[in-house]
């Protein structure tokens, strides 16, 4: 009884913070359901994209990533876990390449926005909580605790939105 009752205590009091990193959502890598380019699925092949090192795809379409805004947890998530940096350390990185006529990749500023801009812009690529992939985008690579999956996880999503 009283190991339930401490148990209780330190969920209740939030004393438990490795419970909070276990809720941390699935990222799903994303491009339009109906892509018929051929889309990075390795990991070092996304970073490349979004770092703007490999700026077309294997039949020369240009290639489209979506970033989400740079104070998103998602993004943060993203950027550290597949870039291996940070949003503000990117900053100077993308002052540099502006001046080489090289764009950072376009900015939304929700999950939704990330899904309807890779759905409708031909060679896009992105990311969302794989818990929001839907019939318009389909998950190339998935991004979990810190591991880079080819296949799916297994997903606890909630039915219910926050």
């Amino acid at each position: 009884m009283r190991f339930c009752l401490l148990s209780f205590w330190i969920l209740a009091t939030g004393l438990m913070p490795a419970l909070s990193m276990a809720d941390e959502p699935v990222i799903a890598v994303i491009v339009s359901a109906q892509a018929a380019y051929s889309v990075p699925v390795a990991a070092n092949d996304v970073a490349s994209v979004y770092w703007r090192k490999k700026l077309y795809d294997n039949h020369g379409k240009p290639l489209h990533p979506a970033n989400l805004s740079s104070d998103h947890p998602l993004r943060l998530r993203f950027s550290q876990q597949v870039l291996h940096s940070s949003p503000r350390s990117q900053v100077g990185y993308w002052n540099e390449l502006y001046f080489h006529g090289i764009q950072p990749p376009y900015t939304v500023e929700s999950q939704e926005a990330m899904i309807r801009y890779v759905a409708y812009t031909e060679s896009a690529i992105g990311y969302i909580d794989a818990c929001k992939v839907d019939d318009r985008v389909r998950p190339v690579i998935w991004v979990a605790s810190n591991k880079i999956l080819s296949d799916p996880p297994n997903l606890r999503c909630s039915t219910t939105s926050p």
